[in-house]
């Protein structure tokens, strides 16, 4: 029979069936998402949907045509369902123009132009050496800045701002198969903390090739973090290496010269929220900032704070005729959506997670609940079809401790007063740019519930550093990510320990993947007395060995802050380990490398440290396997059975 382990592999995480990418075309006639391996669209008009083709690549709707690259390049008309297939090959980007007639496309490191009947390509930019591309994001851009873009379209379709990236002095690195030594390695430009970041530069690029440089001091303001070019000059967000100072910009489309539309500082760092900056259909700046003033991420239009002290905005998701539509969070576990239209007007009030956009005419919205999810544009209901997972999920929500730390609980179900207490499972993510505990059916909770089931009290917490409770609470990590964030985790163990009177303290593990299992090594490492056992996924053994731009802006620049960079690491505390621990490290990944693994078992193994490493040849940051995924929640159990004394069930 199968158990969830199994389950949890088989539907890709739960996600088999399910909706994402839901996006909202600019007139509002029509969405686009993503389903069981193909994109969709639907007729806000007609509620009619219809399968365009596989998901994956780049997909854009624009009118009455939508682009493809999952396969090669296509266009389909959305009103007759014909498809035309562009011969142009694989492509990196493509974008179709607002008046619907070309594409600008990035392949092999140029930038060129097509019909969308496939006639008169055209090279806009060539590459100028070996390290050069036109078009495609940095490694950085897309890894650390949620920049997935190097160019954009002008609004009558006439121009094109593109960003040429030359990786010349990034530094180089290896990829090896060591299970196949008679292939070379790939070759991988990856901006190590301390090191030199790729130069990139823009330009207004016309439909015959001419181009005219964007001037900005790129000495001063390194990181092009974002644009977009929806009024007559373009607008882009520039930011210092040391990240505490950010001009947003706008070209002269002529020229190339630039004027600051606004100059942002912060002591720790500042924040550019996903969809900024931005303008709205008036022409006048939409930001998100913070408000020292009342500890609060606030909507900027123009000069003028529109959304009041106390409401957590999160990101802009629409900007046009309609208003600007943004996520905003009073309670750090829900999402809600809002709209300002010379107004400030809340359009959903579900208790859970809700997204969605707004265009002339067009609503659309995801809702999720712990037990349902809701997709509507309109009136017309997209269905998510996920399989359910095989456990209840049972979790119980508290702000643990004087922080109130938001905190989820799963107990087993067949566990009963007066029973001996329980081991304890910590299972955080606990970093930067993510919330775990939300009111929402989340398919991680599923893989909590299991292991609860097995015998363990498991508790999930957003302590400092996350988002959601507002600026103070998230730059509270500045300098030092280990000692708040592990603190807070204690603090919110000891309360659910004091609320539920049932956790055996004496037998206490955490495990975690990313940020999480470099959590939990630290753990155990430089908290003994708490944690009896850790488990380790793609951890960072090594700060210096991370990018840039994450990693400089929590603790600084290497050469500037050589402590900060030791203190927050792995293997200057090998000798320290006193406790089991378990490594896990996929070869193939280009996020953490497996250097971080290897070289902390290394160090352990010459200190005499006993420890567990399981390495998973040709597996990234993120597991793909079928049987891997199922078969390391059998081992994480196995050892965390072996490790606290656990009866198996």
């Amino acid at each position: 029979m199968e158990d969830l382990p199994r389950q949890y592999a088989r539907t890709q995480r739960f996600s088999a069936g399910s909706v994402t990418g839901l996006a909202l075309d600019s007139t509002g006639r029509y969405a686009t998402f993503n389903r069981n391996g193909s994109l969709w669209v639907i007729d806000a008009e007609r509620g009619r949907e219809q399968r365009v083709g596989p998901a994956g690549g780049h997909s854009t709707a624009r009118g009455r045509l939508c682009l493809q690259t999952a396969e090669g390049m296509s266009v389909t008309n959305l009103e007759t369902g014909e498809r035309t297939n562009l011969p142009v090959g694989a492509v990196d980007a493509a974008r179709i123009d607002p008046t619907a007639t070309l594409i600008v496309f990035a392949q092999s490191g140029a930038l060129e132009v097509i019909g969308v009947d496939g006639s008169d390509r055209r090279t806009l930019a060539k590459p100028d050496g070996d390290a050069v591309t036109w078009g495609v994001p940095e490694f950085a851009a897309t890894l650390s800045m949620e920049r997935e873009s190097a160019f954009w379209w002008s609004p009558s379709g006439d121009q094109v701002l593109a960003a040429r990236v030359d990786e010349s002095r990034v530094e180089l690195r290896y990829l090896a198969d060591p299970t196949q030594p008679d292939a070379l390695p790939q070759q991988i430009r990856y901006p190590r903390a301390g090191t030199d970041n790729a130069q990139v530069t823009l330009s207004l690029i016309a439909l015959d090739g001419s181009r005219v440089e964007v001037q900005w001091d790129n000495v001063e303001f390194e990181y092009l973090v974002q644009a977009t070019w929806t009024t007559e000059r373009p607008l882009f967000a520039v930011q210092s290496r040391d990240q505490r100072r950010v001009h947003l910009l706008e070209a002269d489309p002529v020229t190339g010269e630039t004027t600051v539309v606004r100059e942002v500082t912060d002591e720790q760092w500042v924040d550019i929220r996903p969809g900024t900056p931005s303008r709205a259909v008036d022409g006048q700046l939409v930001w998100i900032e913070r408000d020292l003033g009342c500890d609060t991420n606030r909507l900027l239009v123009g000069a003028e704070f529109v959304t009041p002290p106390g409401l957590q905005v999160a990101e802009i998701r629409s900007s046009n005729s309609a208003g600007i539509a943004f996520l905003a969070q009073t309670e750090p576990t829900e999402t809600q959506l809002y709209l300002y239209d010379g107004e400030l007007r809340q359009l959903t009030e579900t208790a859970g997670v809700n997204d969605g956009f707004v265009a002339d005419g067009t609503l659309a919205l995801d809702r999720r609940t712990m037990n349902d999810r809701r997709i509507t544009v309109n009136s017309h209901g997209i269905h998510s079809r996920p399989e359910r997972p095989l456990l209840e999920l049972d979790v119980k929500f508290m702000s643990a401790g004087a922080d109130e730390l938001r905190t989820a609980v799963f107990h087993p179900s067949w566990h009963r007063p007066g029973m001996p207490n329980l081991p304890v499972l910590l299972n955080p993510y606990a970093g930067p740019g993510f919330q775990l505990v939300m009111a929402h059916g989340a398919p991680y909770y599923a893989v909590s519930r299991w292991f609860a089931e097995q015998g363990f009290v498991v508790i999930s917490t957003d302590g400092r550093g996350t988002p959601g409770r507002g600026p103070a609470y998230e730059r509270a990590i500045h300098g030092d990510f280990v000692t708040p964030v592990l603190d807070d985790q204690v603090e919110a163990l000891q309360a659910v320990a004091d609320q539920y009177g049932d956790l055996d303290l004496s037998r206490v593990a955490m495990r975690g993947w990313s940020f999480s299992g470099f959590l939990s090594a630290a753990a155990v490492i430089h908290r003994p007395e708490i944690f009896h056992a850790g488990i380790a996924g793609a951890a960072v053994a090594d700060q210096r060995q991370y990018d840039t731009y994450w990693k400089e802006r929590f603790i600084g620049h290497p050469d500037d802050h050589p402590g900060a960079y030791d203190r927050t690491s792995l293997l200057p505390y090998a000798t320290n380990l006193t406790r089991p621990l378990l490594i896990i490290q996929g070869l193939a990944d280009t996020n953490v490398w497996s250097s971080h693994a290897l070289r902390f078992s290394g160090a352990l193994s010459a200190a005499g440290k006993h420890h567990e490493l399981i390495v998973l040849p040709g597996e990234g940051h993120r597991v793909t396997d079928e049987n891997t995924i199922a078969n390391l929640l059998y081992r994480e159990l196995d050892f965390l059975r072996r490790s606290l004394g656990v009866a198996e069930r």
